[in-house]
């Protein structure tokens, strides 16, 4: 009997939880989004429960609109840098992957690059990046745009290039380049390394990066964009991705994306597809997690109560789904929110992980030290240009 198919666990999230009222529930703390303290405590939890990777995801500035309209939202008003806050928890952890956002609209390559490869370093090996391409006026105006001027497919097609310049730079030594030699008094050695000399549509990068190859040799890309564009661009360059929508939706887009990835000459089986559970109560028995979905549904505006995406049952609940979808070639694993931090994630790891983990569907350990070793996908050999 062939072993069976296990998931891999991502927790999709903000500081003040998954839901834009998560901040609202009393077991909050009052300033969620600036008590780092509480949030490590979150993620510890989430280490403990094995989780592969933390993700961050931002949106760099308010949204559009009058400010009256986003009162209410502690997310897209009130958060720290993605990058610099799992810098942070990196100290406090040792296991999980830490994934942060950051767009190719409103950087440059080299210092996103370098900022990438730091947190590779800092972290051992742990760093992740959610390629995003900003779309908003207020992001643009914050960074002394008038707009957004480019649209889809345009702005992928910015992606793909700022994607491979990243990686480009990531490869600007070999993994040995750096020797460190006292007596000879040499720190690196000057034929293991590589300019990376781009000149592109885009941009133009010279230089290599100043500091040695990420131990991962590349940090995880993660793509969540589901269009046309966002499909090419993960089956180029991404390891992981996300597919929202049930489960019929999440395995055409794994089947479309891994179909994609063959074609550009890449294993499809390096390319892990995770489908998109947005909130996540989970509770001993099913009472009580209805009774805490009202609980929380009672903090919405009436108008917020239907189709409020939040999915409460018990770990069997969450479990059957998860297998469902496993075994039927929907997903590789799962991206999972919650509304709110403190409760609903140590319910999951007390309740789910080990329902899980009985029915040899997760990991009793993690497999290594590094986040791509813990997706089980390969480190890439150093690219040298031509």
């Amino acid at each position: 009997m062939s072993a069976k198919k296990q998931a891999r666990l991502v927790a999709i999230t903000h500081s003040t939880g998954s839901h834009l009222r998560g901040w609202r529930h009393p077991n909050t703390p009052a300033r969620p989004a600036t008590d780092v303290k509480a949030f490590i405590e979150v993620v510890q939890e989430l280490e403990r429960g094995l989780f592969d990777a933390l993700f961050l995801s931002e949106t760099t500035g308010t949204m559009p609109g009058p400010a009256e309209a986003h009162q209410h939202d502690s997310m897209v008003n009130e958060s720290l840098d993605p990058t610099l806050l799992l810098s942070a928890i990196a100290s406090a952890t040792r296991h999980i992957g830490l994934i942060t956002t950051a767009s190719t609209s409103l950087t440059q390559p080299y210092s996103l690059a370098r900022l990438l490869a730091s947190l590779d370093h800092l972290s051992g090996g742990r760093a992740g990046w959610n390629v995003v391409t900003s779309r908003f006026e207020t992001e643009a105006r914050n960074f002394g745009l008038d707009a957004q001027l480019l649209r889809a497919p345009e702005r992928y097609d910015v992606a793909a290039e700022f994607v491979d310049v990243v990686k480009g730079l990531w490869d600007s030594f070999d993994d040995d380049a750096f020797v460190h030699d006292r007596e000879k008094g040499q720190v690196f050695d000057p034929v293991r390394v590589q300019p990376l000399d781009h000149r592109g549509r885009r941009f133009r990068v010279s230089g290599s990066l100043d500091i040695a190859r990420p131990p991962q040799g590349h940090p995880i890309i993660l793509q969540a964009g589901m269009s046309e564009a966002g499909r090419e661009l993960t089956a180029r360059e991404a390891d992981l991705a996300l597919a929202s929508g049930g489960g019929w939706h999440a395995r055409e887009a794994r089947e479309d994306v891994r179909r994609r990835a063959a074609a550009h000459g890449r294993d499809p089986d390096t390319l892990v597809v995770l489908a998109v559970f947005p909130s996540v109560l989970v509770a001993d028995t099913r009472a009580e997690a209805e009774a805490q979905l009202r609980e929380f549904t009672a903090l919405l505006h009436p108008a917020e109560r239907q189709q409020h995406g939040i999915l409460a049952g018990t770990a069997a609940d969450i479990a059957d789904i998860i297998e469902d979808w496993l075994d039927g070639d929907a997903a590789d694993g799962f991206a999972v929110g919650f509304p709110y931090l403190q409760g609903p994630v140590a319910a999951f790891t007390r309740l789910v992980v080990p329902e899980l983990q009985r029915r040899g569907r997760f990991r009793t350990a993690y497999a290594g030290a590094t986040l791509r070793e813990n997706l089980g996908l390969p480190r890439p050999a150093r690219r040298v240009p031509e």
